[in-house]
Parts: structure tokens; C-alpha cells; sequence
């Protein structure tokens, strides 16, 4: 039988013969529920934090509160080692305390969640070691907006891969200034703005050696005949970069949830599917190792 597409709901000029037999709404809502569960692990980390729902069938209506679970039994492994995490109420999500479990790159942890009615899934990441973030780099450009020519600021970020492997990483930053004219005095802090992949990048376009991310913009474009300072941000002026080195699978799901949310409002693009290393579940259980420069501009 000929499929007409998305074309029915927006033209209304095709018509197909007995659609039900293509989708029956039973079989939909008919779908097995799944726990969801997102974890990353890293030795920087002040907290161990995972968050516990279940999936929703498309027909579900039900709000996305509701879909958070509180009395699972959330537990970190590795080794002889392992801690039970304890459900805040306020925070929403399961955590405890890297004190009482340290984390530690090089090693394999498994996470298992279990769920009064019985339902159970588990799964295993490798904590990467840390790669050192080399140099941080400020720059400008110039840009056109609105027929206007304006300049932008932004920060690069320098590092060495290590050669032979496959390896995955994440550029983050904040950029930390005083107020000017707030009343009472207060500090801003804002986060460095990557484009690109969410700030995410693979050795395999770099084949190892030297890697350089992608701009990271400090702030909004000002004029171009305007300074840096005070017209856009007040003395001093500090930028906390972080280099995060992560294994594959933190990799592939923040890669694709990215892709999925800059298409979920677009018709007519793809739907993007989300990979998940819990078995027997949803989600991502990953790790990574944080490396940190800060650049002080006084």
C-alpha cells in the first residue's frame, strides 16, 4: 500500500486507504516501559549524581515529574568497592559523596539500578585519564549582524592527543567578572559559548599530535570601533577552561542528543536516535577526566 508521508497532515490533498493498518494506536501505547538513566562519573567531580525515570509510550500524557523514579536502589561498583547512592528530594536525582567513593581514572565501574516492581539494568563505563589542556589562546573577529560591523571575542583551546588510540573530548569554560554599576556589587559568571559539535571533538579527524577546538565566544558581539574593556565586561576578568577527555559512549549520546535538539522543532528532518550502553534499559552511563587552565585578565 502506498505511504503518503507528512504530506497528509500538512496539505490534506492525498489520501490513503485505511491508515490504522499502517500505525495502530494499541501498538504503540503497548510499548514495554524502560527505566531511563543518565550517570557520568569523573575523578574532578564533587558530587556522584544519577538521575532515575522511566520511558513514556506516545500515548502517554502523563507530565515529565511523574516520570521520575525515588525508591530505586542506585548502586556504583568497582572492585571490592561499591556505595549505594542516596535520592534527594530537592536535587532530584540520586548522589553521594566522591569521598566515601573515589573515582579513579583508569578503572572499570559498573552502575545497576533496581526498581521495587522488579525491574533492574545495569551497565559499565572505563574512566579515561586525564590529557592536559596545553594553551589557551584570546582572539577577535569581525562579524556582519544586522548590516552592522561588529567584533566578537573568543578563546581557543590547545592540546596534545596521545597517538595509537581512539580518543574523544569536550571543550567547556566560564568566563567570571564583577558587575559594573550592580548596587550591591555582585560577580557574573557566564559560560564560554563553543560552536561546532557542542564542543565535542574525536582524534579521528586529527589523526593525534596537536588538536585545536573551535571558537569558544566570550559574551555578546560589540561594536567594532568599542574596547574589550569596560564596554563588554569590567576588570578582572577570569576564564576557567576545562578540557574534558571522555570515553566513547559519553561521546556518541552528547553528540546525538545535541543533533536530536537542534532538530526536534524542524518537520521535516530525520529524528535522531539516541544510543544507550544500559542494559536493558535507556540512557548513558559515562566517564571522563577533567583538565583545567585559567586565564586571568586584570
Amino acid at each position: 500500500m502506498k505511504k503518503c508521508g507528512w504530506l497528509i497532515g500538512i496539505l490534506g490533498l492525498v489520501s490513503c486507504q485505511n491508515l490504522r493498518q499502517e500505525v495502530q494506536p494499541q501498538q504503540l501505547a503497548a510499548q514495554p516501559v524502560k527505566l531511563l538513566v543518565a550517570c557520568f562519573i569523573s575523578p574532578q567531580d564533587t558530587v556522584l549524581a544519577a538521575k532515575v525515570a522511566r520511558s513514556r509510550p506516545i500515548l502517554d500524557d502523563g507530565t515529565v515529574t511523574s516520570l521520575e523514579i525515588t525508591n530505586a536502589t542506585v548502586t556504583l561498583k568497582a572492585g571490592s568497592r561499591s556505595i549505594v547512592l542516596t535520592y534527594h528530594s530537592r536535587l532530584r536525582y540520586y548522589r553521594a559523596s566522591p569521598n566515601q567513593f573515589p573515582i579513579r581514572a583508569g578503572e572499570t565501574y559498573q552502575l545497576s539500578v533496581q526498581t521495587p516492581d522488579g525491574q533492574s539494568v545495569e551497565a559499565r563505563t572505563t574512566v579515561p585519564e586525564a590529557v592536559a589542556l596545553q594553551q589557551v589562546r584570546l582572539d577577535s573577529e569581525v562579524v556582519l549582524e544586522n548590516k552592522q560591523v561588529r567584533k566578537r571575542f573568543f578563546a581557543r583551546y590547545i592540546w596534545y592527543d596521545r597517538s595509537g588510540q581512539p580518543d574523544y573530548y569536550q571543550t567547556e569554560g566560564t568566563i567570571t567578572y564583577r558587575c559594573a554599576g550592580c548596587a550591591p556589587d555582585k560577580t557574573i559568571r557566564e559560560p564560554v559559548q563553543f560552536t561546532g559539535n557542542q564542543g565535542l571533538y574525536t582524534n579521528q579527524e586529527s589523526k593525534g599530535g596537536r588538536m585545536v577546538s573551535d571558537p569558544g565566544y566570550l559574551g555578546v558581539s560589540i561594536p567594532s570601533n568599542q574596547p574589550f574593556f569596560p564596554t563588554l565586561f569590567s576588570k578582572p576578568l577570569v576564564l576557567t577552561a576545562d578540557l574534558r577527555h571522555i570515553n566513547e559512549d559519553y561521546y556518541r549520546y552528547h553528540l546525538a542528543l545535541g543533533q536530536q535538539q537542534e532538530v526536534e522543532s524542524n518537520p521535516f528532518a530525520e529524528p535522531v536516535p539516541i544510543p544507550t550502553n544500559i542494559r536493558g534499559g535507556l540512557g548513558c552511563f559515562g566517564a571522563y577526566s577533567r583538565s583545567t587552565l585559567t586565564v586571568r585578565l586584570d
